[in-house]
């Protein structure tokens, strides 16, 4: 998962993931859980699965999630709380 996420760094894996999510994510070995948290940018559900948090933050600004969904969908989270 972190490294399909850094890898939007890329402007040219970010167009594709913008295009077609699910075709970047394929060329990752990743479970259905995770091409769905990806797809569907499910902060919550990439935090409990242990997205390093700098490279979600990242994620989260080249996406496009608005601050205050990212801030509330980690509200009362810690990092040395994660499942």
């Amino acid at each position: 998962m972190n490294q399909a996420m850094a890898d939007l760094a890329s402007a040219a894996n970010l167009d594709r993931f913008t295009g077609d999510p699910t075709a970047y994510l394929a060329s990752y070995d990743l479970t259905a859980e995770e091409v769905r948290a990806i797809r569907e940018r499910d902060v919550l559900a990439l935090w409990t699965m242990g997205v390093q948090p700098y490279i979600m933050r990242a994620f989260q600004r080249r996406t496009g999630i608005p601050d205050p969904d990212f801030v509330q969908a980690l509200a009362g989270r810690h990092y040395n709380e994660r499942a």
